[in-house]
């Protein structure tokens, strides 16, 4: 239960309940109604008994025959010795019933099963007449099965009805917590549908003021203070990046003029100097981008693009290098509808990772495969952890193992690449079952 919905268990908690108000009362309903029942027979046996004594006391000579019909039930009277002085017809000839009596017990009424006047069940009445012979025992009894059948109809009745009554009381909770609940489902998918890039959606609110009403507002007042935030945090990263493209940009240009005109001592000093400067103009440029992207201010110019041209030309780049072998022997053509400036970013950021990282070997793939375009590129070194093949993915997310102890990078290509990869409708991850290293599996939708 602890893993059902908040209507299965309201629904199942009123089901439980109604049903076990409704047995208790029923049960109570039965009894009552027997109880009564067996009252009215008590009483009428009451009845007839003393209006039978009060013949036998005042007749001058007891009557053989004792008045009665057979619907009705019997009337036994047996002398001190049990014979059977006088009784109804249906008992005519009849040997005394097997009644146990003491005449000291005074006026007794019970249920007695067995007797030979019928099948039926007789509530019997018992008790002593003085007659002209002395004290004798009248037993009056009559048929108990009206009772029975009564009872019966009852229970039978109140056995089709509780479940009829139990499944509409179950059916009407279930249709009203789902009316009660339909705001709160619509508030938790606009929540989950609400992304980075959307922080200005807000969540429906019922135009009533109870506690879902509440929490709607509160929601929405929680997501005007994060998009408040996100703003003021994206403005701060863009407008820093842009401030600091300038200044890097003269300061890459004079450490290239200075590399131009210097001699060989200084030279090492400048390269490294560069190079850090080149690394920070990177830096930069990935802030202002994922800062822009946040934003939405991320606009793509859709044509067609030959992927593999774009491939060929970063496998290119990266020989050019000279540190490590690049195979390409299995691309193919691939033609994908996107904007080619991002899908070949995005694709020198996977490719300047393989290469930072491999020992010797970067492989390249590119194949057409259900209408999707599949690029793979992998590469020979330590690989990553399977429990942090997400994290990779993150902004400034860096394994502290030997993947990224010599060759360092911004923390951000494989982010950016995410980025631009989902915006074309296309997904980026790691193949598991790569056995050496890391391979990146990009799809993205054919033209």
């Amino acid at each position: 239960m602890n893993r059902a919905s908040i209507r299965l268990r309201v629904t199942a908690i009123a089901v439980a309940a109604v049903a076990g108000v409704l047995s208790v009362v029923s049960v109570a309903l039965v009894v009552v109604q027997r109880n009564q029942l067996a009252s009215s027979v008590d009483a009428a046996l009451a009845q007839r008994a003393e209006d039978i004594a009060s013949l036998i006391e005042t007749a001058e000579q007891i009557p053989i025959e004792l008045a009665g019909s057979q619907q009705e039930g019997f009337a036994q009277l047996l002398d001190s010795s049990g014979r059977v002085i006088s009784s109804t017809p249906n008992l005519k000839g009849a040997p005394s019933l097997p009644i146990d009596y003491e005449q000291s017990a005074g006026e007794v009424v019970r249920t007695v099963r067995g007797l030979e006047v019928d099948d039926d069940v007789f509530r019997v009445l018992s008790r002593t007449v003085e007659t002209g012979l002395g004290r004798a025992v009248l037993h009056v009894g009559t048929t108990f099965d009206v009772v029975a059948e009564s009872t019966g109809v009852l229970t039978a009745a109140l056995a089709v009805a509780i479940p009829i009554v139990v499944a509409l009381v179950g059916a009407l909770v279930w249709w009203l917590v789902r009316r009660t609940l339909e705001p709160v489902e619509a508030i938790r998918s606009e929540v989950a549908e609400i992304g980075s890039s959307d922080l200005h959606r807000r969540v429906p609110q019922p135009g009533h003021d109870d506690e879902i009403g509440r929490l709607a507002r509160t929601m929405n007042q929680m997501l005007d203070r994060v998009e408040a935030s996100v703003d003021r945090q994206q403005r701060f990263v863009a407008d820093a990046s842009h401030e600091l493209r300038s200044p890097l940009t003269r300061l890459r240009t004079e450490v290239e003029v200075r590399l131009a005109v210097t001699d060989v001592e200084d030279r090492a000093v400048l390269e490294g100097l560069l190079e850090e400067v080149i690394g920070l103009q990177r830096l930069v440029e990935d802030l202002l981008h994922l800062a822009r992207a946040d934003g939405g201010q991320v606009s793509l110019e859709w044509e067609l693009v030959d992927l593999d041209d774009v491939v060929f030309r970063e496998a290119e780049r990266l020989k050019a290098e000279g540190r490590i072998l690049v195979d390409v022997s299995g691309v193919s053509g691939a033609q994908v509808r996107g904007d080619a400036r991002q899908l070949t970013r995005a694709i020198m950021n996977l490719c300047e990772n393989a290469g930072r990282h491999a020992i010797g070997t970067v492989t390249v793939t590119l194949a057409e495969r259900d209408d999707t375009a599949v690029l793979t590129i992998a590469d020979d070194g330590p690989g990553i952890p399977s429990d942090r093949v997400d994290f990779v993915f993150e902004r400034f997310g860096r394994l502290d193992d030997s993947r990224t102890q010599a060759t360092g990078g911004t923390g951000l290509g494989l982010a950016i690449t995410r980025e631009i990869i989902e915006r074309h409708h296309g997904t980026v991850a790691i193949d598991p079952d790569h056995q050496t290293g890391a391979c990146f599996v990009v799809t993205l939708p054919l033209a």
